[in-house]
């Protein structure tokens, strides 16, 4: 059975983020949200994954929701990890490296 940590989700997020802001491959806060959409995407392939997501996350609201109809599970779990990221994540550690990339 495939297990989720919302919290090694999150700390691996970051650290990606600094990665890729460290090797100039995120220059702009716009690169930050492509490559956050990137992560959940990557992260909702597998079916298996995506029950594991909605049952760590405790997702249960299947009503429509930002990115359309929820029509199965895997539009479900990337909902449920978007709002984890909105809700949890802290940017302010990634806005600061690419502030000091434009110094």
């Amino acid at each position: 059975m495939n297990t989720f940590n919302k919290y090694q989700f999150l700390t691996d997020l970051q650290s990606e983020l600094l990665d890729a802001v460290a090797t100039n491959q995120i220059q702009s806060d716009d690169q930050v949200w492509d490559w956050i959409h990137q992560a959940i995407d990557n992260s909702v392939i597998y079916n298996s994954d995506c029950f594991a997501i909605l049952s760590e996350l405790n997702y249960t609201d299947w009503s429509d929701s930002e990115f359309g109809p929820v029509t199965n599970v895997s539009i479900a779990a990337y909902s449920a990890l978007y709002e984890l990221v909105n809700d949890e994540f802290d940017l302010s550690a990634v806005n600061e490296a690419i502030a000091a990339l434009e110094d």
